[in-house]
């Protein structure tokens, strides 16, 4: 009895190269388009005219984008984490108010923001740009 050899179907392998290549064109794809600037929020509470006790205001001059701000005729740098934490510390009831000169970008006042937050300032306001 001959067997006919020809008549088997032979299964064809499914080549895998051309999902490999699908994979890695997605997985290029999502790093490029991916962000890794880490977001964080700050908590800014409007004023509000029913206060009962109005706290002390302690007006703080953002003087340049890099970060350099002035308090009382002193001049401080937001880099000088020791220096904010005492000012804080001292007068830890007071609300601080940021005002800038003109030219002053949002990323240093954010910056300042940040620190007051992080040295423990309950209360900071912003106001406008002074002259």
């Amino acid at each position: 009895m001959l067997l006919d050899k020809a008549s088997q179907k032979h299964r064809k392998m499914i080549s895998l190269t051309p999902l490999i290549d699908v994979v890695f064109i997605l997985l290029l794809f999502f790093m490029l388009s991916t962000n890794f600037t880490r977001w964080h929020q700050i908590n800014l509470q409007s004023a509000t005219s029913n206060e009962i006790q109005t706290p002390e205001l302690r007006v703080l001059k953002l003087e340049s984008n890099q970060g350099n701000f002035s308090f009382n005729g002193r001049r401080l740098s937001i880099t000088d984490l020791n220096s904010i934490q005492t000012l804080v510390a001292e007068n830890n009831e007071a609300t601080f108010v940021i005002t800038m000169v003109e030219g002053i970008k949002v990323q240093a006042m954010v910056r300042l923001l940040d620190q007051l937050k992080s040295s423990g300032a309950a209360r900071v306001s912003i106001a406008g740009v002074t002259p």
